[in-house]
């Protein structure tokens, strides 16, 4: 049921983006995700969401919760609310969705041609497999990486309301402050491109070399395919393509897709990390990152069919790999 679910919400997907009509998008796609996630959650709890569950009813106070503490505590408190694990994961699930669309939203703000589906970033990222392993298993990661993600769409419009968010992004999951150097690219601070171009890439290479420490006492362990390389071969592909595309000149690319530089340096770093888990479920926040400053560039392109092409590429090669490898699929079965 859940695989036959998730191949229909693709195909809704490629609909609302060709079709490129927000009507679609309210009243058809966004209903199917929220059915989607009903699917999801009454077919069963698989792998960490059986950990989550049973962690909704714990009292503890170890550190391992208080440096997590707006997740850890968030789930208790909607456990007492509900008093029953699938409604605590529906009601979480709906503000996810809620802060992905409101991202969208935000994104959409400066988009140079009106009425194009510039808010659907929510539809090329509802099925992608960093957001697909986030609601399936990597929970508290998922969360993180939305509220992080919404408060990277803030950095222009609203810079304290975007600082609070990523603050609170952390504390959800305390990796997402890797993420710290892509916003120190998108104008963070208003200082010159070379300078945040500068800063970015020291702060890249000092959590690197903190992350290479702090892997000696890390108890995660190897997960046998060291899908980070893949990763890293992703972003420079990414890289190469539109260095060309933008004639080799550099400070276009940066402000086109701000995010792919520093990706590409904390990936090379992190890939050499003895345990790949780390650097594998970094590289799935990176590629959500790196989605959306790709779609921000789609919002910026003028001719229709250019346009969709380049955004069903996106849906389509993010989206299909859940289909293709055993990893994400079993999830469906």
């Amino acid at each position: 049921m859940e695989l036959v679910a998730f191949i229909i919400l693709l195909i809704l997907g490629v609909i609302t983006i060709i079709s490129e009509n927000r009507f679609v998008l309210w009243l058809l796609y966004m209903p199917s995700i929220c059915l989607f996630m009903i699917i999801v959650r009454n077919s069963g709890l698989d792998t960490d969401m059986i950990t989550y569950a049973k962690e909704m009813t714990s009292s503890g106070h170890h550190i391992y919760y208080l440096r997590e503490f707006v997740f850890w505590y968030s789930l208790r408190f909607f456990y007492y609310i509900f008093n029953n694990e699938i409604a605590v994961l529906l009601f979480m699930d709906l503000i996810w969705i809620f802060v992905l669309y409101r991202t969208s939203i935000n994104l959409s703000k400066n988009s140079l041609v009106m009425n194009n589906l510039s808010l659907g970033l929510i539809v090329v990222l509802s099925t992608s497999f960093p957001i697909f392993f986030g609601y399936e298993n990597i929970y508290r990661q998922l969360f993180a990486t939305i509220f992080s993600l919404y408060s990277y769409s803030l950095l222009k419009s609203n810079y304290r309301k975007s600082i609070f968010f990523f603050c609170l992004s952390i504390f959800m999951h305390n990796t997402a402050i890797v993420l710290l150097p892509i916003f120190f690219i998108n104008k963070i601070f208003s200082a010159k491109i070379y300078l945040r171009v500068f800063l970015s890439l020291i702060i890249s290479i000092a959590f690197i070399m903190l992350f290479n420490y702090a892997s000696q006492f890390k108890s995660a362990k190897s997960t046998g395919v060291d899908m980070s390389l893949v990763y890293l071969f992703m972003f420079l592909s990414t890289f190469v393509m539109y260095l060309i595309k933008f004639k080799f000149r550099f400070l276009d690319l940066f402000r086109k897709t701000p995010s792919l530089i520093i990706i590409i340096t904390l990936m090379f770093g992190l890939s050499s990390l003895e345990y790949d888990m780390i650097s594998e479920r970094l590289g799935m926040m990176f590629l959500v990152f790196l989605l959306f400053d790709l779609y921000r560039y789609s919002n910026t392109i003028l001719k229709y069919s250019n346009r969709i092409v380049f955004r069903l590429f996106l849906l389509l090669v993010f989206s299909i790999p859940v289909l293709i490898f055993s990893s994400s699929r079993m999830f469906l079965l």
